[in-house]
């Protein structure tokens, strides 16, 4: 028989020598909460902790409650049922409609009274005992009203819009974050979560918050005022907004102090890669090919690690379409990699993974193929000392998209032009199309300007860096 839990110790969890407050969250809300909220107490005393949860139990509960609030309440609660009364009001005739609206205000009163505390009120020379409403039932029963009156909960749609959406799953789990993010602030500022709360003044301190001390990465924060922006033009085409206030909204850019651009990630200089491919990750030729392809071919990582068997014949890669591309891409295989394409194919079926080492997450998780490969080779780079981080910022300016950047860079280098340059990487720009159809010509040219991109000596020998116009801060 299971043991049950001290209820003296209810939502504390012990974890790497100290104490924490986790609490689960509602399935409906994990896309805007997670599944859990957790916060660390830094005791390692239970007695401490038990005393340090209150507080924080407290805060997440009304965490929990507010997020109900904007997604249009928990079924049965005070917000569902105001909902399912605005509905009625919305289409009632004028009889019923006075009904219904002094049903509204008997349930504002019997809200207010929930936890009433009793006061003595002096007046005129007579006393007499008046309840005296709790803070937070007054504003639970403000909200009530407020909702069924008509004020729509800004969330209350969400699922709908997410529904119709035709971009990629894992893209699609940026909406809840964004709205998420823009919820936290109305919270905090006290402002009811509601859809006609937000006009252009609200968005406008929106964004300037954003801006000025939201501690997101810049392109982070223009993606979720990106997404927001699109959820409320979707409220306005469907007649739940009047407006969409942050039409035209941009989330500037940071300028240093030098008058330069917000520092940017760049690709990896010789040197670099030289270390990254002299080293010894713990995953051996199962790290060390990938980086390979992607460095040789300029393809992003997801495109490399989910090849098939089958999508390297005929002296090709075909990459399955990335981001804004429209087909999957053919580009000739680097005459470097050919070793390493045969070793692997080697025995096996089209079908076939190219890169078994990394299969993809079991479902119902949503991450890309290549997200664990992300996590280790993080990790590598960590280990041999190959970053380059800046306060402030979320990720290294150099990552393993740098090995993409360092691919066009030489490109570029070797004199090779624009355009075969953006049809070989899949930019929007490319003119020429590449596939295994396409003119030889065409695919010749693709192969000679991919042969003269070559690692640098891999026998330790110093690097002598090419330059651009554009110096590369070097780190040590």
């Amino acid at each position: 028989m299971p043991r049950k839990p001290d209820p003296q110790d209810a939502y504390l969890d012990y974890h790497d020598g100290y104490y924490r407050v986790s609490m689960s969250v509602p399935k409906k809300l994990r896309p805007h909460l997670g599944s859990r909220l957790v916060r660390g107490l830094k005791t390692k005393s239970v007695i401490a902790a038990r005393t340090l949860r209150e507080p924080v139990v407290r805060e997440f509960k009304k965490r929990i409650e507010d997020a109900w609030a904007a997604y249009g309440g928990a079924q049965r609660s005070v917000q569902a049922e105001a909902v399912e009364t605005a509905k009625i009001l919305k289409n009632a005739d004028e009889n019923l409609f006075d009904f219904v609206w002094q049903g509204v205000e008997e349930r504002y009163e019997e809200i207010l009274r929930e936890g009433a505390r009793e006061e003595t009120v002096v007046e005129y020379g007579r006393s007499y005992r008046e309840p005296v409403p709790t803070a937070e039932a007054k504003r639970r029963a403000t909200e009530f009203r407020q909702i069924a009156t008509g004020q729509i909960p800004i969330g209350l749609y969400h699922a709908e819009f997410m529904k119709q959406l035709r971009i990629k799953d894992r893209s699609k789990l940026d909406e809840p974050r964004a709205l998420a993010l823009f919820l936290d602030w109305l919270r905090a500022r006290g402002v009811y979560p509601f859809i006609g709360n937000v006009g252009n003044e609200e968005a406008k301190d929106y964004v300037r918050w954003l801006e000025n001390d939201c501690d997101l990465a810049w392109a982070s924060k223009a993606k979720y005022l990106g997404r927001l922006k699109f959820y409320w033009g979707w409220l306005l085409a469907e007649g739940h907004a009047k407006e969409n206030p942050f039409h035209g909204r941009v989330v500037r850019k940071p300028v240093r102090e030098d008058g330069e651009g917000e520092d940017e990630e760049r690709p990896y200089t010789d040197t670099e890669v030289q270390r990254l491919f002299m080293g010894q990750p713990l995953e051996g030729r199962g790290m060390l090919d990938v980086m390979a392809v992607a460095a040789l071919s300029g393809a992003r990582l997801d495109a490399v690690i989910c090849l098939k068997v089958g999508e390297t014949e005929d002296g090709l890669f075909r990459f399955k379409r990335q981001k804004k591309e429209k087909f999957d891409r053919d580009i000739p295989i680097h005459p470097d990699l050919h070793e390493i394409i045969m070793r692997r194919i080697e025995g096996k079926s089209p079908d076939d993974d190219l890169f078994p080492e990394w299969p993809a997450p079991k479902p119902p998780s949503k991450k890309p193929r290549s997200s664990y490969f992300s996590k280790r080779f993080t990790f590598y780079s960590k280990k041999i000392g190959v970053r380059e981080e800046v306060a402030g910022k979320r990720r290294s300016l150099v990552n393993f998209h740098s090995f993409r950047r360092w691919f066009i860079t030489k490109l570029e280098h070797a004199g090779v032009p624009g355009e075969l340059s953006a049809s070989i990487v899949g930019h929007a720009r490319g003119s020429l199309t590449l596939d295994r159809y396409s003119s030889g010509p065409q695919l010749k040219a693709a192969l000679e300007a991919i042969s003269k991109v070559k690692l640098p000596p891999l026998d330790g020998t110093p690097v002598v860096e090419s330059r651009g116009l554009k110096p590369i801060r070097r780190t040590s």
